[in-house]
């Protein structure tokens, strides 16, 4: 074996020892998407008013016409959803419109039966000539209602 071909050698080796190596310093996994699914169904639906599950949250058994008043760690959610969950058991009445405005007016928007938003930045209520058509669903859910479909 010639000069080069026994230093090309060696430093492959001590490469390889340092990589494999504990204690060496990798690089971190990436983060797990966000969940697309809701947790287990309890008949509920979920709103936070921050992104991925977090801050002041309201839950809601029936139908709401104005999400100003709810039960949770706020009295109020309305207009301040960032993700919601909808815990409803399957069958009829196990989807949820979100409406832009109180009293089911205004745009809506259909979170299916077993489904989670974990943040609604990106999601636009849509252009159907009603109040609301092109805002952004993040901070601007004022009433829901149970609905048999999408």
């Amino acid at each position: 074996m010639n000069r080069s071909s026994t230093a090309l050698a060696t430093l492959g080796v001590a490469v390889l020892a340092l990589l494999t190596a504990p204690g060496v310093a990798q690089a971190a996994a990436p983060p797990t998407p966000a969940p697309v699914s809701a947790a287990a169904p309890d008949g509920y639906l979920y709103a936070w008013d921050g992104p991925n599950r977090t801050g002041d949250w309201c839950r809601w058994l029936g139908d709401d016409p104005d999400w100003g008043t709810c039960s949770g760690t706020t009295t109020s959610m309305r207009k301040r959803a960032s993700s919601v969950d909808n815990r409803g058991y399957a069958g009829a009445y196990e989807d949820v419109d979100l409406f832009f405005e109180t009293n089911y007016r205004g745009s809506h928007m259909c979170l299916w039966n077993g489904r989670y938003f974990s943040n609604w930045t990106a999601i636009y209520f849509p252009w159907d000539g009603k109040l609301g058509q092109g805002q952004s669903v993040d901070n601007n859910i004022a009433s829901h209602r149970w609905s048999n479909n999408c």
